[in-house]
């Protein structure tokens, strides 16, 4: 196993020049510490937790009718926070086994485009709900479910916005420093993402889970969950702190 001694969450160069680049395209192999197996292994388990309540949210939603509006409210933004933004998070994050092999540049590309393709899911499928309340006389944003969900996706289209300046953050290097974007990016991104996932929380408390669920289960996908946001989060949060390093050095 082949170990990267510089966490990518660090952010790099931006030109595909950075740290862990350097050493990726050394193909040095480092020797694997406890601390790596460790990774390894959170990292496994947590795309073991995210495949699960994706799935069984899936089989919830087939059970209740995929012909139903509401059911592709419920796939849809599971499909966009609990897989897509997820991964998209864990892209970064030194443990995840999957985008190791990939380079600075490449990491941030895969980023974006599940991040883009993440937040289209959670837009149509607020956007149906919001339809289905409407037609069905219905109010809307009524309880903490629906008002997380809310101020997710008003952090989510910030997010996507800073997200295209974080990007282009080299290129506005002369009026405002990358550090700043980047910063603002992973921080909004983060309060989006684990907002957002809250709502998934409260939503496994929902009639629809009710009616094809049993409690035990249900509360085992809270709890899915909530250990996917902390696990997936730690290399986010490892960022965060470098760019804060970096600000008032």
């Amino acid at each position: 196993m082949k170990s990267l001694v510089v966490d990518s969450s660090s952010g790099g160069t931006g030109s595909g020049g950075s740290t862990e680049d350097i050493i990726a395209r050394s193909g040095s192999d480092a020797k694997v510490t406890w601390i790596d197996t460790v990774k390894f292994v959170v990292n496994t388990i947590t795309h073991v937790l995210i495949g699960f309540v994706f799935i069984y949210t899936i089989w919830v939603c087939w059970k209740y009718g995929l012909e139903q509006i509401f059911a592709w409210h419920v796939v849809l933004c599971m499909t966009g926070f609990n897989l897509l933004m997820a991964e998209a998070i864990l892209l970064f994050y030194s443990g995840n086994t999957w985008s190791q092999v990939m380079l600075h540049p490449q990491r941030r590309t895969v980023h974006w485009i599940l991040q883009v393709v993440g937040s289209l899911c959670v837009i149509v499928g607020i956007a149906l709900e919001y339809y289905w309340r409407d037609i069905n006389n219905k109010l809307h944003f009524h309880d903490t479910h629906s008002i997380l969900g809310l101020v997710a996706l008003i952090l989510m289209l910030l997010s996507m916005t800073n997200g295209v300046g974080a990007l282009f953050s080299v290129e506005l290097r002369r009026k405002i420093k990358p550090v700043y974007m980047k910063l603002g990016h992973q921080f909004v991104g983060l309060c989006c993402f684990v907002i957002g996932m809250a709502a998934l929380v409260l939503g496994f408390d929902k009639k629809i889970f009710r009616n094809n669920s049993t409690p035990e289960m249900r509360t085992t996908l809270q709890v899915f969950t909530v250990l996917v946001i902390l696990t997936s989060s730690l290399g986010v949060i490892r960022a965060i702190l470098s760019q804060l390093k970096t600000l008032f050095r």
